[in-house]
């Protein structure tokens, strides 16, 4: 059932937030909980933001116009 899947995606993503959480920036936990309040409150949401918070703080790419 597709109500199954995503309550398993959910306690998934809640469960891995559970480990990381302490070591999240500041920053990147507040922005990443908005964004994640913003569309309704998912666990999943907030986790995928906060991996891609991380893995784009150390490498800012350049833009060209």
């Amino acid at each position: 059932m597709i109500t199954n899947e995503c309550i398993k995606m959910e306690q998934t993503a809640y469960n891995n937030l559970k480990r990381i959480w302490e070591s999240v920036p500041g920053k990147t936990s507040t922005y990443c909980d908005r964004v994640a309040r913003t569309t309704g409150g998912s666990y999943s949401i907030l986790e995928s933001c906060i991996e891609m918070e991380i893995s784009e703080s150390g490498a800012p790419q350049k833009f060209q116009f």
